[in-house]
């Protein structure tokens, strides 16, 4: 059973300066977890926008903290924590009781929600998922090593369920890049697959003009002698939010006994 009704939920996205589009899946993520009423706050910060990052943004003596990102990475890993002051899964600061989450993208029916989402878009267009190749996005990091493990876990639970010609990856910041796809992958037919949780710049402006578009989804384009389809990034689904419930449950029972 869930015991949420005296604790905050505290949904953290990373926000933009400048585009509005890209707080608005935390938004809408946290308006539909706030209409259930399992909690007695719920909140959406960010890290480049108004509210910012704060624990002054609830009044709970719970505080459960959710980091609304496709993956780990150097903001769920340092930069949240750090901000926050915590110590771990769960920490006592001010006498108040926070427990925090691992990313709203690691949760490990995602891949199939994505296969489920990929599968009906082939439906719709009548094409066959077996003579179709996925090509799942990631954001990437310029900084040395990059960050990769999330996205590559996703391919290859995806390769694994054997239902597509191929499963290619691509990145935005580091390489293999995105620009390089008609390399990456040889199928005729292409999803592409952002593995992005707002709508923000690379969902907004970076992504389509590499498939020929100009909008945030759509398709089908020719590019490069194949057919394309752009996705969704993984944060319109209304299914997240029951994976935050799930994270929010191990991370109470791993942070147990105090």
């Amino acid at each position: 059973m869930n015991d949420w009704k005296d604790a905050a939920l505290l949904l953290v996205g990373h926000g933009s300066s400048r585009l509005v589009t890209s707080r608005q899946a935390t938004d809408r993520l946290a308006a539909e977890i706030r209409r259930r009423n399992l909690f007695a706050e719920v909140e959406a910060c960010f890290w480049k926008e108004a509210p910012f990052l704060s624990l002054d943004l609830v009044a709970a003596r719970t505080v459960y903290i959710v980091p609304n990102f496709a993956g780990e990475g150097a903001f769920t890993r340092r930069l949240i924590p750090q901000k926050l002051g915590l110590t771990g899964t769960k920490s006592i600061i001010g006498g108040r009781r926070l427990i925090y989450t691992e990313p709203v993208g690691c949760h490990p029916r995602l891949p199939n929600l994505l296969r489920l989402r990929a599968e009906e878009l082939c439906r719709k267009n009548r094409i066959a998922p077996e003579n179709t190749g996925l090509l799942i996005i990631g954001h990437g990091s310029r900084q040395p090593g990059g960050v990769s493990a999330t996205p590559e876990a996703v391919a290859n639970a995806l390769r694994d369920m054997n239902r597509f010609a191929r499963v290619a990856t691509a990145y935005l910041e580091q390489a293999p890049f995105v620009g390089d796809w008609p390399h990456l992958i040889d199928s005729g037919q292409i999803i592409a697959a952002p593995w992005l949780i707002s709508e923000g710049m690379h969902a907004s402006e970076d992504l389509p003009p590499h498939f020929g578009l100009n909008t945030p989804r759509g398709g089908p384009v020719t590019s490069h002698g194949r057919t394309i389809w752009l996705m969704d990034g993984i944060g319109r689904d209304d299914e997240v939010a029951e994976m935050i419930f799930d994270h929010i449950r191990q991370a109470e029972a791993m942070s147990l006994p105090n």
